[in-house]
């Protein structure tokens, strides 16, 4: 049977007054929403993940307590705070629940609009005990509104809300089921956000609660739609979170990726939401909570932006505090957009970041960042804001590195692998996952390089394979590297840099290689618990290297060789060789002016992401 189907045939039932059959239906409503889910045929690629009530439970129940502290100015850190309040201010909170309009505009299968319900129910009947049941729960149900795109989902969340209503006998059924019918609209809430026809107090919601879908998956008409109205589109859910704005005029609170909040590609998004809304609070979820999604998410609780900035607070899930951003101030770094800036690649996303109202480079004016980390606490953003100021995020610029490239993928890789098939030669070749190791690498493969035609390879005259290079394995969060001046080709996990300097490009393997940069790239750069993001070569052009002088890099430069030879000699670690990297990453400390606690702080984190400096350290 059909959610459609199941729907008639329960109404047929309750005109029949055959309530324990219609009770029947609503019992095994658990088993039906599963299959639907489970046969859904568009459900990845339409960027659905439904949630469980015992978290979307929670998203509520921190929304509507943010919503009554903005409303009645009060100081709850939950909702069991209201009991130990005065009667005066219960009774205020009682009407704010009593009248409040909650909607969920991708509401799916309900599990939202349920838990409002029942949060709401609990709460109001905990303040009013009198307060007849029947009337009580009709008040909430006109008070709930819901959207979706799919018709089925909408009559599941019918079903699902007359289950919670009745608890046998179905009374007024009719008056129950015009309501829903009312309040349960098929349509698209992003293109259509009209809401003209629900007589809603100030034409918007109270709370805005729901789990958008995610992704590149809106259509070229919405697309334009979107465009016209000044909407980021290209992640359907960051268009739900401007969109959402117009039509709540209290708090929402979402389940989204995290991706918008650190990444360059969003800035200007950022900033369009940042200037139209508070972020009240993060939850970092992590990536346990959908696992065939390849988005660890966040719940975040944000309004309409009035004129007292209020402080954003993250949370790991579900209650440990990480840290506060005092007035909505996240990030010291601006970022240069002009086209005429001599350091801007727009096409390859390449662009000055500088802490100046103006770019050091070309004077214009430059655009706020507004990163949003949410994994470092206080001390360890303390750590990171000193390494931005005392480094040089714009060292590996492209007038000074014009040459730095990924390896070979595609055809050029495919021909590389019927080389070394044929035989041995002059170049090895590199795999990243087996050869590929912090300043050295295994030499398991090669081939005859010159049997490759140039034009089929990447760079001009095969350049990149040949002669002094810094290699950078980029297939993880923290940057692993190597020098060499062997022939060497390799994959795409691998970026080669080119200079004329052999000094420098040792130089740079010390520091890419160091513990400071690794801590640097886990927590300033990379917002994820588990899930493995790369390193993409705007990210390591932006790593915050420090400029000094010719003597310090000769020093730095004849340690990477000691360290270099030894490894490849040794085939891995020996007490040798443990002592020169910790020497290496104490220059380094030096550099940046870092004392023995900072290091300690540092080293003790970095060791719980990477094994190679648990065997350092």
């Amino acid at each position: 049977m059909n959610i459609k189907n199941m729907l008639s045939r329960f109404e047929r039932l309750i005109s029949e007054k055959n309530f324990q059959k219609a009770n029947e239906i609503l019992n095994n409503l658990d088993s039906r929403e599963q299959k639907f889910l489970e046969n859904h045929p568009h459900r990845k690629k339409s960027g659905i993940f439904y949630t469980t009530y015992s978290l979307s439970e929670f998203i509520f129940q921190n929304t509507l307590a943010i919503y009554l502290n903005h409303t009645l100015n009060l100081d709850l850190r939950n909702l069991n705070d209201i009991f130990n309040l005065k009667r005066k201010c219960k009774i205020n909170i009682r009407n704010v629940l009593e009248n409040i309009t909650i909607c969920d505009p991708t509401c799916g299968s309900g599990n939202f609009l349920i838990s409002a319900a029942r949060v709401l129910y609990s709460l109001i009947k905990k303040l009013e005990q009198e307060t007849d049941t029947l009337m009580l729960k009709t008040h909430i149900l006109q008070n709930l509104f819901g959207f979706d795109i799919n018709q089925a989902s909408l009559t599941l969340s019918k079903l699902k809300l007359i289950k919670w209503f009745y608890d046998d006998h179905f009374n007024n059924y009719s008056q129950i089921s015009k309501i829903l019918d009312s309040n349960l609209k098929r349509k698209n809430s992003l293109i259509n956000s009209d809401l003209s026809k629900f007589n809603l107090e100030g034409n918007s919601f109270g709370i805005i609660i729901g789990n958008p879908p995610y992704g590149n998956i809106l259509s070229d008409k919405e697309k334009k739609i979107l465009k016209e109205q000044n909407i980021y589109s290209n992640d359907i859910y960051c268009a739900y979170l401007l969109k959402t704005l117009e039509i709540c005029g209290g708090i929402i609170g979402l389940l989204i990726p995290k991706s918008f909040l650190l990444r360059q590609s969003y800035v200007k998004f950022r900033n369009k939401l940042l200037s139209e809304s508070n972020f009240w609070q993060i939850y970092d979820l992590g990536s346990n909570i959908f696992k065939s999604a390849t988005n660890e998410v966040q719940i975040l609780i944000y309004g309409i932006k009035d004129e007292n900035k209020c402080d954003l607070e993250v949370f790991d899930f579900p209650d440990k505090k990480i840290i506060s951003y005092q007035n909505q101030s996240f990030d010291k770094l601006k970022i240069c957009f002009n086209d005429t800036c001599p350091l801007i690649n727009r096409s390859k996303k390449y662009y000055v970041y500088t802490q100046n109202e103006k770019c050091p480079f070309c004077s214009n004016r430059t655009t706020s960042l507004n990163r949003i980390r949410i994994k470092p606490n206080k001390e360890i953003m303390a750590l990171i804001n000193s390494i931005e100021d005392k480094g040089n995020l714009n060292y590996l610029n492209i007038i000074d590195f014009p040459k730095f490239i990924r390896g070979e993928e595609a055809k050029g890789l495919s021909l590389v692998r019927k080389a070394i098939k044929k035989t041995n030669g002059s170049c090895y070749f590199l795999d990243a996952k087996r050869d590929f190791d912090y300043f050295y690498f295994k030499k398991s493969a090669s081939f005859n390089l010159n049997e490759i035609d140039e034009t089929q390879l990447k760079g001009n005259e095969k350049e990149y394979y040949k002669g002094p290079k810094l290699l950078i394995k980029h297939n993880n969060i923290y940057p692993e590297a190597l020098y060499t001046q062997e022939n060497v080709c390799f994959t795409s996990s691998i970026y080669s840099l080119l200079s004329d300097d052999s000094t420098e490009l040792k130089y740079l393997c010390g520091m890419l290689n160091s513990l400071l940069i690794h801590f640097y790239t886990i927590y300033g750069i990379n917002n994820q618990k588990n899930t493995t993001i790369n390193l993409n070569q705007y990210m390591i052009r932006h790593l915050p290297i420090i400029k000094i002088d010719q003597k310090q890099k000769n020093n730095i430069s004849k340690l990477i060789d000691l360290i270099s030879n030894d490894l490849e000699t040794e085939k891995g670690l020996n007490d040798k060789t443990i002592t020169n990297i910790k020497e290496l990453n104490n220059i380094i400390f030096e550099l940046f002016s870092l004392n023995n606690n900072d290091r300690n702080l540092m080293i003790n984190k970095v060791k719980l992401f990477n094994p190679f400096f648990n065997n350092i350290y």
